[in-house]
């Protein structure tokens, strides 16, 4: 084992070898204090080599951190275990102070190069010998940059998937305190008083909510493309607030300087779910907020189809985007200021909604000052991404899900990745209830998943139950929920718990593979008992489950996600191999363009309702023995959600198959779907 002064020595070249043979180093804090005090303000980085193995330096360092001085950099050397980076970690108590933790090496190097170039405030780093850190299984290598936040990002980042626990609880206080902290606190006053007064009304003056109603997430994205560009552009994150209509504090309206509207059209011209409570409210308390919204200026823009109700229809005419446009009215019926015209987006044109959202949104982001920002983190919002596109892209249902889930900074995962989970088995949700008090908060909204159980046939043993029965007391809100389809689902789990109950239900030999999304969804079987006798209820269950297993995803992905962990997986490929490119057999890269689903009905019992399903299976029985099944198609189809002109269809009968045929036939069923 290397002593403390070979150590430093190496930590020595590795400051000299990034930041310059003229590095100023000194090997205790008085000293490197005492030099920072005597240079100039703006000079570079003095560095201080001290030990990082007992309590007594920690303490100095903390202590160090008081004094405020912008140019010191402490580097704290970690030769014996155990390690305590809680407390490096709490020099981010401090404020504008950069955190990194590191192995001493190469990977150090890059700690050092981003801790040169902070000069916003300290910087601290704890780097740890190549045995120190082998001899801790839980240690975490990471960075904490106040200059990501500021970009809008995470100012925490992990080298890795693994977080020790300590860390996590610490980053969780952390990041409440800090923003009910931006919300209740203010601001520290100058000396007499006007200049901090000042910039408290500056600040003030540069806040924006932005306020969506969306059933289909439309809204919600155009909504949010105009917050990042908000923040990339120069607004701080506390003072751009994004949410629902219904999440929004109704009585504040006229306190707020600024509003953006992104406004979805439902049903005959109504007020999606999450806007009719707010819209409900204004009108309500209308002559309430009349003549006192004269400071509030609003921007709206509006979704719909002008051809929805027919082409050239006087419906049609009526009800495009009529909830922006009737919101819109009072608005300026109240007193309140538009700051641009208003915009549409219709599904008709070429680019759908984007087309008018793009032009819309480029005069905002003028009349705001933000059009030379660049959003995202220097990639361009672009258009909103179609759920195919997001498909594509994704690398057969993987996206970034495997850290998403890790990511303990938030309890929501991104918002393509909501769309990839469906597929996998689950639902990103929140408790509705809690939104309002949250949002107040400048919290985000409690967000929970619900994980759907794949059951064929809606079969189970005594065992699976009594494991189900655990897994929901041990993770999930305690409740297990039978559907309408045959299977199990559970409520309520945090993010954490994803991957923990996915591994519960593997070790009781199920899955949540394909129970949502855009695939072949759980296949249904009367379960009746008295339609046949035993073994020909075994034997038709039996197909059930050959039908779906056949038209199962083969990607690697779910495995991948919620089934490997442990350094025993880590040289794992994937389930498909490790080729350069992957491609599903059946549904390529872009899946089904809507759920397929399919049940299987033994007469005379039709509890399935296998004439409302987009593939259906009638058993053909003589004698106690399976003849095969006459085949239905196109059940359900044919409806538009919301549009009371258009209805379901039963489906029709189009032929016999043999029983082994079946899965085939399930299959070609669902290709035509995929590609028709």
């Amino acid at each position: 084992m290397a002593t403390m002064k070979e150590v430093q020595g190496q930590a020595a070249a590795i400051l000299k070898d990034v930041a310059g043979t003229k590095a100023d180093i000194h090997y205790s804090l008085d000293a490197a204090l005492s030099a920072c005090a005597s240079g100039p303000e703006d000079g570079p980085k003095v560095w201080a080599i001290i030990s990082g193995d007992d309590a007594s330096s920690a303490n100095s360092v903390l202590k160090a951190l008081g004094a405020g001085q912008k140019r010191l950099a402490i580097v704290a050397l970690a030769t014996q275990g155990p390690i305590s980076q809680l407390q490096v970690l709490r020099a981010m108590e401090y404020g504008d102070v950069y955190v990194a933790a590191a192995e001493l090496g190469s990977k150090a190097k890059g700690a050092v190069s981003e801790a040169s170039g902070y000069a916003a405030g300290t910087s601290v780093l704890l780097f740890a010998t190549s045995e120190v850190v082998r001899g801790d299984s839980q240690w975490t290598a990471f960075s904490y940059d106040p200059r990501r936040e500021a970009a809008g990002g995470s100012a925490f980042a992990a080298d890795g998937a693994q977080v020790r626990k300590e860390i996590q609880s610490f980053l969780a206080r952390e990041s409440l305190l800090t923003l009910v902290a931006k919300r209740s606190l203010p601001c520290e006053s100058t000396e007499g008083g006007s200049g901090g007064l000042g910039e408290g009304l500056a600040d003030a003056s540069k806040t924006v909510t932005i306020l969506y109603t969306s059933d289909t997430g439309h809204a919600e994205e155009c909504a949010k493309a105009v917050a990042r560009q908000c923040r990339n552009g120069g607004y701080a994150n506390s003072a751009v607030r994004c949410s629902t209509l219904d999440a929004f504090d109704i009585g504040a309206i006229g306190s707020e300087p600024l509003i953006v509207f992104c406004v979805a059209t439902a049903g005959k011209g109504e007020f999606p779910g999450n806007g009719r409570g707010f819209w409900e409210k204004l009108n309500a308390r209308a002559s309430e907020f009349d003549g006192k919204l004269a400071d509030t200026k609003y921007a709206m823009f509006g979704l719909g189809d002008s051809h929805y109700w027919g082409k050239g229809t006087e419906d049609s005419r009526i009800n495009f985007a009529k909830p922006a446009r009737d919101l819109d009215e009072v608005l300026e019926r109240l007193g309140a200021q538009r700051l641009i015209p208003t915009g549409y987006g219709d599904d008709q044109d070429v680019d759908q909604y984007h087309t008018g959202f793009g032009e819309w949104k480029n005069q905002l982001y003028s009349r705001l000052g933000v059009d030379k920002a660049t959003a995202s983190g220097g990639e361009d919002d672009g258009p909103v991404k179609t759920d195919e596109v997001i498909k594509t892209e994704t690398k057969q249902l993987r996206g970034t899900l495997k850290v998403a889930l890790d990511d303990i900074t938030t309890g929501q995962i991104p918002f393509h990745d909501t769309k990839l989970i469906k597929s996998h088995g689950s639902y990103q949700q929140d408790d509705r209830d809690l939104r309002e008090e949250r949002q107040k908060l400048g919290i985000e909204n409690a967000f929970s998943f619900m994980i759907r159980v794949r059951l064929p046939a809606g079969y189970c043993t005594a065992e699976q139950w009594l494991a189900m029965d655990d897994t929901c007391g041990k993770y999930a809100n305690g409740t297990l929920k039978i559907t309408t389809r045959q299977t199990w689902q559970l409520h309520g789990i945090v993010k954490r718990d994803v991957k923990p109950t996915m591994r519960a239900i593997n070790r009781a030999c199920m899955d949540t593979l394909a129970a949502c999304g855009d695939v072949c969804r759980n296949v249904m079987c009367t379960s009746n008992p008295s339609v046949c006798s035993r073994k020909l209820m075994d034997e038709i269950v039996g197909y059930t489950y050959a039908m779906h297993d056949h038209c199962l995803p083969r990607s690697g992905a779910y495995h991948e996600i919620f089934l490997m962990h442990g350094e025993e997986m880590a040289e794992k490929t994937q389930i498909l191999g490790s080729t350069p490119l992957e491609e599903e057999p059946l549904y390529g890269l872009t899946y089904l363009p809507r759920k397929y689903k399919v049940a299987v009905a033994i007469p005379p019992c039709n509890d399935v309702d296998v004439f409302a399903h987009c593939c259906g299976f009638i058993a053909i029985i003589k004698d106690d023995k399976l003849l095969g099944f006459n085949v239905t198609v196109g059940g359900g189809l044919g409806f538009t959600h919301n549009n009371q002109k258009t209805h379901p269809r039963l489906a029709d009968v189009i032929g016999f198959c043999e029983p082994q045929q079946a899965k085939y036939v399930c299959e070609a069923v669902m290709v035509v779907q995929r590609d028709f």
